[in-house]
Formats: C-alpha cells, structure tokens, sequence
C-alpha cells in the first residue's frame, strides 16, 4: 500500500507525554512494507485541511493520532468518499476509541490496515437553518451543561491534569446554577430542556453512557434530554448514567430520531466530540452509512 496518510496531533496527551509513540508507529508501518506521508498539524482546523488534501491525492486509507477533536477534523473531510480512517488514540479521553473497541497497539492497527478490515458507520451533522454552516460529529452533539463545562476547561491545566481538567470544570460549573433553558423538538414534540445530548455513539465520557441505545452503525441518533435545574438532581444523574439507568428517572426524555431542532432565546453553547460548535439555534440529524473505518469488525 502505498497511498496511506498519517495525520497527528503532537499537542494530544498522549504524545505529550511520549512524543515517540509517533516514530514507533512510523516503524510499524514500513515494516509492513506500508509506504505512508506523515503530516503534524499545527492548529485547529489543520487537520481538516491535511485530511482534505489527502482525499484529493488519492489516498486509500488516513491515520489520525491524537484525541475525539482531530478524530472529528479528519472526519469532515472523509464523510461520503471512498477513504478509510483509521483511529490510533492518543488522547485526553479517547471515547470513539472505546466505542470501536480500538487498541493503541501500532502492530494490532497495521494489522487491520493490511487486512483491510472497513466498516460503514453512520455520523450525525449539526447545521444552521440556513445550513450555510454545518459539521458532522462521530460521538455526541452536547446542549447547554457539558458544552458550558466544556468552554470552562482550563487548557493549561487539560494538559496536566487530563480527563480531570473536565471533572473540575464541571463541578465548578455546577456550583453557579442555575441553567438556562432551551426547547427540544423531537418527533412532533416540544420539550424544556437545561442539558441534551444527541448520540450517536453509547459511549459519553469517564466511564458515562448517557445514550446506552445509541449505536454507531445505525440509521437514527438518540437523544436524551434532562429539565431539572437542580445540582442534586445532576449529581444524581451522573452517578447514575455510570450504568444507563439515568434513562428511566423523572425529568429525563431519552427517544430515538432522525432529526432534532433546538431553540433558545439564550446563548446556549454546542460541543461536537468534546470541542465547542457555536450557540442555538441548531439542528441535528443523522447521515448513514456514509463514513468508512478501519476497524477488527465488521458488526
């Protein structure tokens, strides 16, 4: 093969803390016999950009190392063309990888390059009403609390701390409740809403599934809207999304769709795969089958 990219983040965690990671999986390739071009972004949205010049070159396959955020860049350019991407996580939190069940073994990923082993998975798009802007995410688009959590992040401290840069920013954001509220429509119907997430994928963060239905490779996106504006009650949820059974508490609507608008007379901020998109108004709906990915099944 000699049409393969590697597109990495040198600023992700885990090349942060072991920058050779990167020549290991270099070697891993060559030895293959696997001929790549590797590309180090430099900026936000770079990765994008890498990954769309490569689809232009023809490439059968990009690699991308780094975390769910360059995971997510290179995706955009990926969706409805015949390139593969194939995920080595080297993240903060590194969710698509636990929901494809991917490994950090470079010899277990040229592996599945050389085999060829692709699916098809379904991605969700967000988009304005005038759709003059739109992005597709992989895992979740978060409404309202975790995409507040997330403007709160300390990057300084993300690069030490990790995945507990979050965990602080989330309970420093929980002590200035109340939330603001925003509307959901959600097959034919109207609901209040102070956080939502729209999934397509089962897996959230930090051991939370906050859509335990959602599946990857399905035609729907399901989603799951909380009202309270209570810390206890969030507290109360988080602890209990650790085993699904959030779903089934009052103040909690969790149904599967295809298509999603949410409304605001708030600034009420969007995160994509764990990076802010912007404010409400937004809607979400699903594009199957439209992404190929290297991974060890097919199911």
């Amino acid at each position: 093969m000699d049409r393969v990219s590697l597109i990495y983040n040198p600023t992700a965690g885990g090349l942060q803390r072991d920058p050779s990671k990167i020549e290991s999986l270099i070697a891993a390739l060559h030895k293959a016999g696997i001929a790549i071009s590797s590309y180090a972004t430099t900026c936000a949205g770079h990765a994008m950009e890498l990954a769309r010049q490569a689809v232009e070159k023809g490439a059968e396959v990009v690699i991308v190392c780094g975390g769910d955020g360059t995971i997510n860049e290179v995706a955009q350019s990926l969706v409805k063309t015949d390139t593969s991407l194939a995920v080595w996580p080297c993240g903060t939190a590194n969710v698509l990888a636990q929901e494809l069940r991917l490994t950090s073994d470079p010899y277990h990923l040229v592996k599945m390059i050389e085999a060829g082993r692709s699916r098809l998975i379904s991605v969700g798009r967000a988009f304005k009403t005038d759709r003059q802007w739109q992005r597709y995410f992989l895992l979740m688009a978060g409404i309202g609390l975790d995409a507040s959590i997330v403007h709160g992040v300390d990057l300084n401290w993300k690069r030490h701390a990790g995945i507990g840069a979050y965990i602080a920013s989330g309970l420093g954001f929980l002590a200035k409740m109340p939330l603001s509220p925003f509307s959901i429509d959600l097959n034919g119907q109207t609901f209040e809403s102070t956080f939502a997430v729209v999934a397509n994928a089962a897996h959230y963060a930090v051991g939370f599934s906050l859509a335990p239905g959602a599946r990857v490779d399905d035609d729907k996106l399901d989603v799951c809207s909380f009202n309270s504006r209570s810390r206890l009650a969030y507290l109360g949820y988080a602890l209990l999304s650790l085993t699904g059974s959030h779903t089934r508490r009052s103040g909690v609507v969790y149904q599967e769709t295809c298509c999603v608008i949410a409304n605001s007379n708030h600034s009420t901020l969007v995160q994509l795969d764990g990076d802010l998109a912007g404010n409400l108004p937004m809607q979400f709906e699903i594009v199957p089958q439209s992404l190929k990915i290297i991974a060890s099944s097919t199911k």
